[in-house]
């Protein structure tokens, strides 16, 4: 990991390269500059909603060039620069700045812009992903018009950015960039799956098309899902089961097909042959998108006869997933596997990071099936991170935890904290609390711990070790601490194989859920993690605010009793407890009697210190299954459908936001969304599946359908939230409903009052991992400048997706 370097420059520069004889355009010569004013663009500092003059000016066509001021930026000083031998632009500034271009047309034509090393792109003011993490990856289709052509690229992660312009060798084809593979192994049979880059070139989407695979004499095709218009998408292939093949490389070949069955274009790749007892990579279809991804295991040296134990290991920041398992020599008493966290950087393990772990974890138990008392957690750095997020969101998962150059919490590490001025700015925060590890620090007596941390990590540095021993050290009875003397952040294979961690390990054991008779539970979304052994908490007085159980039973075990803290719902599966019954259930001061013939019992708060014996909720209330923010619309292999029943220019910037989505979850998550106009939408042939609405009620036709008793209405010129209405045509609105028509899935909208909200609303900071959104935010499109002082009304929803019973703020 590197750290964010916190400074107030924002610069941009001015390339201009007018060539038009040759495919290729390059950039030569550029100019910098830096704005008078303290201007932030935060480019790690994980905030909803960043500061950039420079977009705002583009959003509103008043964007500056050298030849140009407006009157809210003067006095530029611009400075002449030029790239390296590789093509790139280097400087320190575009830590917090970005980089202009313009290239003139003498035609309107179609190229493909190859970026490298910026944020986002907005190419004559239309946003687009870029390539964040500098892996020479992004190549966006981009309408080249007639005349001059602006790109604005923003900083990302490293101080250099390179952008070329050139013609598509095909209107529509396949890349070898980022391709996801899986090992193919001796030992088994059957299919597998890929997943490839498919660019598509044209003002036409592209439909029923298919892909070739060849291995030999081989052939297997897969027809791939529908590519929209004027962008790229990862589209999963199969690839042939091999039979009688020994060699530990394999060519591969894949041919692009037309639904005519033409072939567009060919790429050629190797895979690998490899032994199961090896370490290698397999992949699944993740449930979130639908997409291809990959894990990746170090099988144990394991005897038959062992109940083996299962080392699951989470990456650093940059870090893939196989070079995370490849660090561990092979152990005799278990196996290892490690997610991907959706890619080497993802999203620090929270949000789709979380999901992605939760999903590999399941795949990695019914691979080994392991002996559940012996499932460890540990990681390193980002990942030592996540050890100590993952273990505290779901306690009773692991038997030990062992975190390894780690720190708590990300805002924590980054030195970032978000303001918390305002209600509205501490709403926010509130939304972020179940990343917010240290509220949940009770949850760690469930299991020991073992922290290790090099005392000279100059990355993630050792205080945060320290400020977690601390924290331990006042109430936790099993845990172990070691600083490696002298060890930097990575000090070789020991950061993470470390002997100590492991006997640490080997050491301990999860109880059975019968064996549990004291039990400490806290959560703060009960949507995140709501369950530890025999108790759930279903659903929060106040959401998104600690909520407490604490239970015990008594020696006699004929009483179980305690306390709640912020809980509006809890359940007991009396079928895990181990309880005599008749018995007593004292909670609060409260007592009931338990007969045997219950299973489990719900009770439900209904005044202050007056508990109920109730049903388990319905579906349509908020709980484990569904229980909000905004960004939890984004999963059950979602759908973005936009709206094309406006005017033009609303039909096209609906359809540019669920673009500059889909593709900015493609780069950061390894994903692939499937986009459709909201005429195609049909609520069959999406059944359960998460639905994002990209538009308003005046011109997305799926709205009445999804969204005709949602207690919130967006229309032209008007944003109504119950009996309150804000009027104007400049509001941006993220909201989430459930889905009427699911038990599961839910609505998560993205809509503008007009053209200038919606081009307000276009940023997408809660694909970043730190951000958080509550139930409802509405904003005005100065939210570019004023942050988080154009935010009308945000807050939570109520237990049932009311209004009345929920909590918001006002401006």
């Amino acid at each position: 990991m590197i750290p964010a370097r916190l400074t107030s420059i924002f610069i941009f520069l001015i390339f201009l390269q007018y060539s038009a004889l040759f495919a290729q355009q390059t950039f030569d010569k550029g100019y910098a500059v830096q704005l008078s004013s303290a201007v932030k663009y935060p480019r790690y500092a994980r905030t909803e909603f960043p500061q950039d003059k420079v977009i705002a000016g583009l959003l509103n066509a008043t964007i500056v060039s050298p030849y140009q001021q407006s009157s809210q930026q003067t006095s530029l000083n611009w400075e002449e620069i030029c790239p390296d031998e590789k093509g790139y632009f280097n400087s320190e500034k575009f830590n917090y700045g970005g980089l202009y271009l313009e290239f003139e047309s003498d035609k309107k034509e179609i190229m493909i812009l190859d970026c490298s090393g910026n944020a986002k792109v907005y190419f004559n003011g239309i946003p687009r992903e870029g390539d964040h993490f500098d892996y020479n990856v992004t190549k966006l289709p981009v309408q080249i018009e007639k005349g001059i052509n602006t790109i604005y690229l923003t900083g990302g992660r490293y101080p250099r950015i390179k952008a070329e312009l050139y013609k598509p060798s095909s209107p529509v084809m396949l890349s070898t960039n980022q391709m996801t593979l899986p090992d193919m192994i001796f030992e088994e049979n059957g299919e597998k799956s890929g997943a490839v880059m498919v660019i598509n070139a044209t003002n036409k989407p592209v439909m029923n098309y298919v892909v070739e695979c060849i291995i030999g004499d081989q052939k297997r095709k897969t027809e791939i899902p529908t590519i929209e218009k004027l962008t790229f998408r990862k589209v999963p292939f199969s690839i042939n089961e091999l039979t009688g093949i020994a060699d530990k490389e394999i060519d591969v070949q894949l041919n692009l097909l037309t639904n005519t069955g033409e072939k567009l274009n060919s790429i050629h790749f190797k895979i690998k042959n490899k032994s199961f007892k090896e370490s290698h990579d397999r992949t699944f279809i993740s449930k979130i998108d639908g997409s291809v991804q990959y894990y990746s295991v170090t099988p144990g040296n394991v005897k038959d006869k062992i109940s083996p134990a299962l080392f699951f290991s989470v990456h650093g920041a940059g870090v893939e997933a196989r070079n995370q398992a490849a660090a561990y020599q092979p152990k005799d008493w278990g196996h290892l596997i490690s997610p991907t966290n959706r890619g080497p950087f993802g999203f620090a393990w929270e949000d789709w990071g979380r999901l992605d772990a939760l999903e590999v974890l399941e795949l990695g138990k019914s691979l080994f099936k392991p002996n559940p008392k012996k499932i460890y957690l540990t990681g390193h750095s980002m990942g030592g991170h996540a050890t100590w997020y993952l273990g505290a969101s779901y306690p009773d998962y692991w038997s030990a935890i062992g975190p390894c150059a780690g720190y708590a919490e990300l805002h924590g590490w980054i030195k970032n904290q978000p303001k918390n001025n305002t209600e509205i700015q501490r709403m926010f925060i509130r939304a972020n609390n179940p990343q917010s590890t240290k509220l949940l620090a009770s949850n760690y007596l469930h299991y020991g711990i073992y922290v290790n941390h090099g005392n000279a990590d100059p990355v993630v540095s050792v205080e945060h070790a320290r400020e977690m021993r601390n924290i331990l050290g006042s109430f936790h009875p099993d845990f172990a601490y070691y600083e490696y003397p002298g060890g930097s952040h990575w000090y070789g294979a020991e950061s993470v194989d470390w002997p100590p961690l492991f006997e640490f390990l080997k050491s301990h054991e999860l109880p059975e859920t019968a064996e549990v008779r004291t039990l400490k539970f806290s959560t703060v979304n009960p949507g995140v993690s709501a369950t530890s052994n025999w108790l759930s908490i279903y659903q929060q007085i106040h959401p998104f605010q600690v909520s407490k159980g604490n239970f015990e039973i008594s020696e006699d075990s004929l009483i179980l009793s305690g306390t709640t803290e912020n809980v509006k719902l809890i359940k007991f599966d009396l079928a895990k407890v181990a309880l005599k019954f008749p018995s007593k259930l004292k909670i609060d001061d409260q007592e009931f009697i338990i007969s045997n013939s219950k299973t489990e019992i719900h009770l439900r708060l209904v005044e202050k210190g007056k508990w109920i014996i109730s049903e388990q909720p319905g579906k349509n209330e908020k709980g484990p299954h569904r229980s909000g923010n905004f960004k939890d619309a984004f999963r059950h292999n979602m759908v973005f459908v936009y709206g094309t029943s406006g005017s033009r220019e609303e039909n096209q910037w609906n359809y540019y936001k669920a673009r500059f989505d889909a593709e900015a979850f493609g780069y950061r998550g390894n994903g692939s969304i499937e986009i459709i106009p909201d005429k195609q939408f049909q609520p069959d042939e999406y059944r359960e599946r998460g639905i994002i609405i990209y538009g308003n009620a005046d011109n997305n036709k799926a709205w009445d359908f999804l969204l005709k008793n949602s207690p919130v209405q967006v229309k032209n010129g008007e944003v109504i939230i119950g009996d309150k209405t804000i009027y104007g045509d400049d509001l941006g609105c993220y909201f989430i409903q459930p889905r009427p028509d699911s038990d599961i899935a839910s609505v998560g909208v993205v809509a503008g009052s007009g053209i200038e909200g919606m081009k307000g609303a276009h940023a997408n900071q809660y694909f970043v991992a730190g951000s958080a959104f509550p139930d409802l935010t509405v904003f005005r499109k100065n939210i570019f400048e004023k942050e988080y002082d154009a935010v009308e009304c945000t807050g939570f929803f109520g237990n049932d997706w009311s209004l009345e019973k929920g909590e918001f703020v006002w401006k």
